[in-house]
């Protein structure tokens, strides 16, 4: 069965920087949510997971994109369904900002080229932030790891 899942892609009022999600060394970058539970809009889950984990209250706005995520390891199938939103609201966050639970686990802004220099997930996500388009895109990602 898919997990579904919500994320923001949180973007200052000038368009020049996005607020994402990493580890302290910034070994990779990923826009934060997380599941969406039983009878939660994918808006709710956003707003519910940034309040949970870092305190944060941002605007969710339209849809950006879809990203499905096929992947086989160790034997074992997992299809994750993503559905990513516009947000806005964060220019007031100092970066970095401490996950809650997770110390290891940070929000920080970064623009476009520092986000091309590191792995950024989803896959294929930066050149659609990058396009300008106001389309909602279908990104899929398959991959088998033996």
């Amino acid at each position: 069965m898919p997990l579904l899942r919500a994320e923001g892609i949180i973007i200052n009022n000038d368009r020049t920087k996005i607020l994402v999600q990493c580890d302290l060394a910034e070994s990779f970058y990923r826009f934060p949510g997380g599941g969406i539970e039983f009878g939660e809009t994918a808006s709710e889950a956003i707003k519910r997971e940034l309040i949970e984990e870092f305190d944060l209250e941002i605007d969710v706005g339209n849809l950006a994109c879809i990203n499905e995520s096929i992947v086989e390891y160790d034997g074992k199938k997992r299809h994750d369904c993503t559905l990513i939103h516009w947000c806005s609201g964060g220019n007031k966050v100092k970066s970095p900002l401490i996950h809650n639970e997770r110390t290891e686990v940070q929000l920080v802004w970064r623009n476009i080229e520092q986000l091309e220099q590191k792995i950024t997930y989803p896959e294929g996500i930066i050149e659609f932030i990058s396009s300008g388009s106001d389309k909602i895109k279908h990104l899929i990602v398959k991959k088998c790891y033996k």
